[in-house]
């Protein structure tokens, strides 16, 4: 019996989105940190493409972006 933790690689895909594909694409930088008043998560997305930063109170806020995000996404049929 193997006594080694479990390796879980993330498979990477290395070629950039082109055309259609950067509307249908999203990529985020996650920060996550939990408050020492009332241990309430905190989040802070930073956009890949544009490097716009969103922060968050809350862990229900930043769900509610993503949903936004996705939702409003141009996507091509």
């Amino acid at each position: 019996m193997n006594s080694e933790p479990e390796s879980h690689e993330l498979k990477t895909d290395a070629r950039k989105p082109t055309g259609a594909e950067q509307h249908r694409h999203r990529a985020y930088l996650l920060r996550l940190w939990c408050s020492s008043a009332g241990g309430v998560w905190q989040a802070s997305l930073q956009s890949v493409q544009s490097g716009e930063r969103h922060a968050f109170a809350d862990l229900d806020s930043l769900l509610a972006f993503l949903v936004e995000v996705v939702q409003t996404a141009e996507v091509d049929p």
